[in-house]
């Protein structure tokens, strides 16, 4: 696994404070290898691979991890994996390959990790493409349970809650590392992610985020959701326990 880079390290800190279908259509070709006859662009089975979807209009760049031998329509465990930092492209391929896509692959699970369209976030505007998002994956992919699960680190976590909250029938889990609901709506909103499971991760020392993770636990809890908070020693924003993606699997394996 390599090591994120410091530059990444310092856009989180900074940052965080082919088919037709009735959704969009795929437009890019792969970008690390032949697509499969009749795949969708940016699937490509047993590595990482990356495309162009368009949503309503808008053309939104992704990141995918399928397992070996993955054919279109297969059933998998499915996760939707939202980017922190500005959300751009190479923030978000960087972090698929650094957490998810070893332990993915080795799982057998599909990650879609899309980048926000013009640098506008997924708690800022582009969440409401995530319905059309959902959509599409749906149209190559048949989520095991029915439904994906959402995960996010820094203001991926935050827009974790925020499309979680305003579709909160779509999704199977949250977890965030770290993330929490930042607007009063997306406060309001947890009432709605009863029957969700949450699970949150936040380094010690990220005293910031520490606190209104804490205040959503409670929240959650009391409404008499399955939610948890780890909280890390002496870790910050960047939870190096959690770089490998293998704890991070274990609780999504845990929730299908």
């Amino acid at each position: 696994m390599r090591i994120l880079a410091g530059v990444f390290a310092a856009t989180l800190l900074i940052s965080a404070c082919g088919s037709e279908n009735p959704s969009g259509s795929s437009s890019a070709a792969s970008s690390t290898g032949t697509v499969p006859a009749g795949a969708t662009a940016g699937t490509l089975p047993g590595g990482v691979d990356a495309g162009t979807v368009t949503i309503e209009g808008i053309d939104i760049d992704y990141v995918t991890v399928v397992p070996d031998g993955f054919e279109i329509g297969d059933t998998a465990p499915v996760l939707l994996a939202l980017p922190p930092g500005g959300q751009d492209l190479a923030v978000t391929r960087s972090l698929v390959e650094d957490t998810y896509a070893t332990e993915a692959r080795r799982r057998g699970w599909v990650v879609v990790s899309p980048a926000a369209p013009g640098g506008q976030k997924f708690f800022d505007g582009s969440e409401a493409l995530v319905p059309g998002l959902l959509d599409w994956i749906d149209t190559w992919v048949t989520p095991d349970g029915g439904k994906p699960h959402v995960a996010g680190v820094s203001n991926g976590g935050i827009s974790s809650f925020r499309v979680a909250g305003q579709n909160p029938d779509r999704f199977r889990s949250i977890l965030v590392f770290p993330g929490f609901p930042r607007s009063e709506e997306d406060r309001a909103a947890l009432r709605a992610l009863v029957d969700v499971p949450v699970r949150m991760f936040a380094g010690e020392n990220d005293t910031g985020w520490v606190g209104p993770m804490q205040d959503a636990l409670t929240t959650l809890t009391d409404l008499g959701a399955d939610a948890t908070l780890e909280i890390f020693p002496g870790e910050g924003h960047i939870i190096g326990a959690l770089r490998d993606g293998v704890r991070i699997f274990d609780e999504l394996d845990a929730l299908r």
